[in-house]
């Protein structure tokens, strides 16, 4: 299912010439990001949907990140998450061989089975010479979903001149690869390998109505510096009852990358809690 857009911005380029844009930014030179600081913003809007009331969803994140062979992906992001209305702030620290959560004021370290399964591990990168492909270990290839790609114009992201892209979204594409996600998520992997099945993403894919997508590639050296995805959907009259009410909504997801392969120090926090300790009376448990 390919959801066309339109162009904005000036200007246009041939297909082939945008093609091999869209190729170099998110297959070679995706490796070629090792450092930077990235912002991102996911908002989501779910209308009808009876346990948030009407109100958005909202995660921010920003932070310095840094990969390396021998010392696997590190980064310091602070983040608010924002639902019904009320605000929690967060920070979420990785070392490379250990992931740390921060809430209240208090760093608790969170169990070494997490942080092997998002692939941060020092070993899973000590064979590769070099950064990885971040996108890869996540099982996406927006390659696969991304299609009729257009040059639309010039603009400056976080001081860099970039190629504006727009393209088409093949939504079954874009959802195999939320699947793929899923499936190596910490503790549901099964059972979302299970869930997401054909039939059930075929599902989805019929209730979104637009997907917009634009993509800031860098002028000189053809590497992302910014992502944006625009998702609005409308679920069927037979499906919204099991669906707490939900009729339809938004997605949307802001990814930048600024500062790209500047030198980042990310140290340790000087002390930390157990995990489980955030589950209990003093964490999470007091909200």
């Amino acid at each position: 299912m390919g959801v066309a857009i339109g162009a904005c911005g000036g200007g246009s380029s041939s297909s082939s010439t945008a093609a091999q844009l869209l190729s170099q930014t998110f297959s070679a030179n995706i490796a070629k990001i090792h450092s930077g600081d990235l912002a991102l913003t996911i908002d989501a809007q779910l209308k009808g949907f009876k346990t948030l009331h009407g109100q958005p969803v909202e995660l921010q994140l920003s932070g310095p990140f840094s990969e390396s062979a021998g010392h696997g992906t590190e980064f310091d992001f602070s983040a608010t998450a924002t639902v019904e209305g009320s605000t929690i702030p967060l920070a979420v620290l990785s070392t490379g061989t250990a992931l740390y959560l921060e809430f209240g004021g208090t760093y608790y370290s969170l169990p070494a089975s997490v942080n092997s399964a998002l692939g941060r591990s020092a070993a899973s990168q000590g064979s590769t010479g070099g950064s990885s492909n971040v996108l890869s270990k996540l099982g996406i290839d927006p390659l696969s979903w991304l299609t009729s790609p257009k040059i639309v114009g010039t603009t400056t992201v976080g001081g860099v001149s970039t190629q504006h892209l727009t393209a088409q979204v093949d939504v079954a594409g874009l959802l195999g690869d939320v699947g793929k996600i899923a499936s190596n998520a910490p503790g549901i992997g099964k059972q979302a390998a299970s869930e997401l099945s054909s039939a059930n993403l075929q599902q989805v894919a019929s209730a979104i109505n637009s997907a917009q997508v634009d993509i800031y590639s860098g002028a000189s050296d053809h590497i992302l510096r910014e992502f944006r995805l625009a998702v609005a959907f409308t679920i069927p009259g037979a499906d919204q009852q099991t669906l707490s009410g939900l009729t339809g909504g938004s997605l949307a997801i802001d990814a930048t990358i600024s500062n790209l392969n500047a030198a980042e120090t990310i140290k340790p926090p000087s002390s930390s809690q157990p995990f489980s300790d955030l589950l209990g009376g003093g964490g999470l448990g007091s909200l």
